[in-house]
């Protein structure tokens, strides 16, 4: 058993040099004679190379884009900036309003500039691009507002080919709970348009105080959401991204004994989390594992050292169920078996307790 285990600590060790990313661009579009525009701009940093980067564009409407097909590779040529403006009709050929997802085997870095055109110039906000990694299953948006002089809008997007099942809590000025919970179900890769705050509560009394408001959120899995604070005078808007929401326990629906597992570059999410005394010896339970951005692999060993799962995890296949009986006692380990899938490889490792942790310690080494 040690030497297996020590194989196991030299998989972990190895340092990888490949940085594959994913980026998304939360909300931008065009309209009907330009009015409303969204710039991009995507730079390549290297020093060295050319890269290559997928683009998709992603409608709103909160459905499955599980569908939608990549642009053929734009390239970036190295230490030097691509620009699109009025990106959905100049690059997607498309007008409304959707997020943009892009992908690539390399390091780069996306943002872009969402505004309105009128006689007198432009006014807008600056958006920058979230790596698909950053995106938050505990989220919290401050600084809202709503009535009187201003208003809010909220929108978010799912970055999974799985669904995600979204609970937002909406607080007043007096840091009050306002109305009822709201749980939003979001497709694959589906994406919320932007809209009033209000709508992300049940039951809201009609004399809230939303003059100062905030939202939080809890997801089974991680997704990107903000809002846009406009100022109802001169219409001037403040992008407002979610932040880390530590205080929240996500609850997920029941699932049972099945077990959602996400890999991206870096990260190596299971949702529901697994808990001391959710699982003992003996129990059959379902994993179901889908990869991003990078081919991933995911090996889970049980606290003797046994391999229980040994899987390769293509970027955005079909999901690869499979059924495990968890028969040791103890810690079990999981961990990203390819060691070149990202400059992240060592950070997507963890474990979880089957009965008592404490039963078949580990070595300290």
């Amino acid at each position: 058993m040690r030497l297996r285990l020590l194989a196991l600590t030299t998989i972990l060790l190895i340092t990888t040099a490949a940085s594959a990313k994913e980026v998304w661009l939360s909300i931008g579009g065009t309209t009907a004679g330009g009015t409303f525009r969204t710039d991009a701009r995507i730079f390549n940093p290297s020093t060295t190379k050319d890269i290559q980067i997928q683009a998709y564009y992603l409608p709103v409407g909160n459905v499955d884009n599980s569908s939608v097909q990549p642009l053929a590779p734009i390239t970036v040529l190295k230490r030097q900036q691509v620009v699109y403006n009025d990106v959905v009709a100049s690059l997607f050929h498309s007008s409304g309003l959707g997020a943009i997802r892009l992908k690539s085997d390399d390091d780069f870095v996306a943002t872009q500039r969402i505004y309105a055109v009128s006689s007198s110039g432009t006014l807008g906000q600056f958006v920058a691009g979230v790596d698909a990694s950053a995106a938050k299953a505990k989220g919290v948006i401050i600084q809202l507002q709503a009535g009187g002089a201003f208003r809010t809008n909220v929108g978010a997007a799912n970055p999974n080919a799985l669904t995600a099942n979204v609970t937002f809590r909406l607080y007043d000025k007096n840091n009050a709970l306002v109305g009822n919970p709201k749980t939003i179900v979001m497709p694959p890769y589906g994406v919320i348009a932007p809209g009033g705050l209000i709508g992300y509560a049940d039951s809201v009394p009609g004399n809230a105080d939303l003059s100062d408001a905030w939202l939080s959120y809890s997801s089974d899995q991680p997704i990107v959401a903000y809002g846009s604070v406009i100022d109802g005078g001169t219409t001037d808007p403040t992008y407002i991204p979610a932040a880390e929401d530590t205080g929240v326990t996500v609850t997920p629906p029941a699932q049972g004994n099945t077990f959602n597992v996400t890999e991206r570059s870096s990260t190596i999410t299971i949702s529901p989390a697994i808990v001391q005394g959710m699982l003992k010896p003996g129990d059959t339970v379902t994993f179901r594992v889908s990869g991003h951005d990078t081919t991933h692999g995911f090996r889970l060993v049980d606290a003797e050292g046994g391999i229980v799962l040994d899987l390769t995890v293509p970027p955005d296949a079909p999901v690869i169920e499979k059924t495990v009986t968890l028969d040791a006692e103890g810690t079990y380990l999981y961990f990203c078996t390819i060691t070149t899938c990202s400059t992240g490889h060592l950070n997507m490792q963890g474990s979880f307790p089957v009965g008592d942790p404490d039963k078949n310690p580990r070595p300290g080494y």
